[in-house]
């Protein structure tokens, strides 16, 4: 089967180098798995908020079925095999979040089973080894070998030049590529961290709801610190009484 990711050189800016589609497939490929992984968590933590179109036995079968079919679509028409393997790739995606999104609604009482807790733990323990493992290392490996940014004799910039190139001020320090792909790393690392806690958090709390508004709770407060009252629906006007005049008979 041919590399699926188009063949395509892109050049960043700022003189940062050039590199290849197809070369950096290994870190473009792990940064899809992970944000795939973090999207089914933020899943399963949203209540099933879709109507499932067929049954759960027809969903689960259809599973193979789009693998299967996908590969014998590759395998007999050679000339779009890397667009079928993609599309096909596309809807099981597609199809895992119908069936994630459309599940039937759990009971926050029912006890977690030991087959559900273990594969949890493993689908934590790969979201995991995807944030700080294996990306990490992938654009460790794609900055040294595409991009160069493990030369020291590089620099982004020099202590002594012009911020910017015009600004009337000069940077006090340089910075060379192996500083810059070190403080990419910290990066991801940091996002991947805050991401992890956030998780964490959402997922503890996916069973709350929020209380509803007390009439005995204290009234808020407006920055001055007056109590805010809800202003009353306005009267409506009064009609003005109409006058009326008898007329003598005969006038």
């Amino acid at each position: 089967m041919p590399n699926l990711l188009p063949n395509w050189t892109l050049t960043l800016p700022w003189d940062l180098g050039d590199f290849n589609t197809r070369e950096a497939g290994r870190l473009i490929w792990s940064i899809a798995l992970l944000i795939i992984g973090i999207a089914i968590v933020l899943t399963l933590i949203k209540p099933p908020k879709l109507t499932r179109p067929f049954p759960t036995k027809v969903g689960v079968a259809l599973f193979p079925v789009i693998i299967v079919g996908t590969l014998l679509l590759a395998r007999f028409i050679p000339s779009f095999q890397r667009t079928i393997v993609l599309i096909g790739m596309g809807v099981l995606v597609v199809h895992m979040f119908l069936m994630i999104a459309s599940r039937k609604p759990r009971d926050p009482e029912q006890v977690t089973t030991w087959s559900e807790a273990f594969a949890g733990a493993v689908g934590v323990f790969a979201l995991m080894a995807l944030g700080y493992a294996i990306v990490p290392h992938e654009f460790l490996t794609f900055a040294n070998a595409d991009l160069e940014w493990g030369d020291s004799s590089k620099f982004v910039f020099q202590s002594g030049h012009e911020i910017l190139g015009f600004l009337p001020v000069d940077w006090p320090f340089s910075l060379d590529y192996p500083a810059l792909r070190d403080i990419v790393v910290t990066m991801i690392y940091v996002v991947v961290l805050g991401l992890n806690l956030k998780l964490f958090v959402m997922w503890q709390d996916r069973h709350q709801v929020a209380a509803a508004a007390d009439e005995d709770a204290p009234p808020k407060r407006s920055r001055f610190g007056r109590p805010l009252r809800k202003r009353a629906p306005a009267a409506a006007p009064e009609a003005e009484p109409v006058s009326v005049t008898a007329t003598p008979e005969g006038a």
